[in-house]
């Protein structure tokens, strides 16, 4: 059962985009996902809620009464551990979204960023043999992987937030494979040797514990992702080519990741896991272009990209009628192609076994 995630601490890359994308097409395989959002900004609520957050919008406008989104967010469900009351999460009490047979949500919370020092703390006493705070730092990956356990996911896949915080930190040492989304630009392309400084740093002061913790008997995760290759995403094409402003930034990503984070991820791996088993011309999982006006009608309609229907699109034309003709012959190229780039991205997580 590996716990995904896509990770880049620069913001604007669709890695909220990609992950409810990639989760849905991994139902249509017959698997069973939970997707977490652990981003404060809750993003991938918004996506996965939109149309029950407008009915209960709706609700509060005409009545006066606002009423919560239905199930656990992330916040009510580690509190428990964070504020002391007890020694691990009782996945019991935690209910998940059901957003599709085979699809679960356990939604975000705009709070979340109210435990952050709490979970700081369990990191830089992460030494100190108090039993309290080293309950906290495993809570994260304990609690997922009983959730995983005893609800028989496949995936759990975790939105992360644009940080480099304690938060962040723990939900990303919870993770079996990561996936690096990037935007074909200077400042992402650069970002790469900050985010290989910044994950290098993560896993090796994980290590020095993980031995410790098991002592202890406490449900230490093992804290070694494997890296599944960059998503050079939000790019341009012209004549079925990314437009040479974006091109000469995508041929730059497998050089960074070569130069800064293959050796960050050598160091630390092990003769029984190595941390990145990918060759130079595997460095980019999937290429997924700009897919245009498909996007605002994802969120409109709740739906994965492939599965958008020509009766959905009237949604977003101001006459109401539904793309035809080229415009939507058009918009099936694309969504095919999306398909396809998702496909390789599930593919690919195979390598987290």
């Amino acid at each position: 059962m590996p716990i995904v995630t896509l990770y880049n601490h620069k913001g604007g890359v669709s890695k909220t985009t990609t992950t409810f994308n990639l989760a849905h097409l991994l139902v249509t395989r017959g698997k069973k996902v939970l997707l977490v959002d652990a981003d404060s900004q809750c993003n991938l609520t918004e996506l996965c809620l939109g149309r029950v957050i407008e009915e209960l919008d709706a609700v509060a406008e005409k009545t006066g009464i606002i009423q919560d989104l239905p199930g656990t967010n992330i916040l009510d469900a580690l509190k428990p551990r964070i504020e002391g009351e007890v020694a691990s999460i009782n996945i019991d009490t935690i209910e998940t979204v059901n957003l599709v047979p085979g699809l679960d949500l356990i939604r975000g919370s705009v709070d979340l960023t109210s435990i952050e020092d709490d979970i700081g703390e369990a990191h830089t006493q992460r030494f100190a043999a108090r039993t309290n705070l080293m309950r906290t730092y495993v809570a994260i990956g304990d609690m997922l992987t009983r959730l995983a356990d005893a609800r028989g996911y496949d995936y759990i896949f975790i939105d992360l937030g644009p940080s480099a915080g304690a938060l962040t930190r723990s939900f990303f040492l919870a993770c079996d494979a990561f996936f690096v989304p990037v935007a074909p630009d200077r400042f992402n392309v650069q970002a790469i040797r900050t985010l290989s400084t910044i994950v290098s740093r993560w896993l090796e002061e994980h290590s020095q514990i993980r031995e410790t913790y098991k002592s202890y008997s406490l449900p230490v995760r093992p804290g070694q992702p494997i890296f599944c290759g960059a998503i050079s995403q939000f790019f341009k094409v012209y004549k079925g080519k990314p437009k040479a402003g974006f091109d000469v930034w995508m041929k730059r990503i497998p050089e960074q990741i070569t130069t800064y984070l293959v050796p960050a991820l050598e160091k630390l791996s092990t003769p029984e896991k190595n941390l990145c088993p990918l060759s130079h011309e595997e460095f980019i999982a999937a290429q997924i272009p700009d897919f245009g006006t498909l996007a605002p009608l994802m969120q409109e309609v709740g739906k994965p990209v492939f599965s958008i229907t020509q009766e959905d699109t009237a949604l977003v034309t101001e006459s109401g009628v539904a793309w035809a003709g080229g415009t939507w012959t058009d918009a099936q190229k694309r969504m095919a192609t999306y398909k396809t780039c998702l496909e390789q991205l599930a593919n690919r997580i195979s390598i987290a076994g």
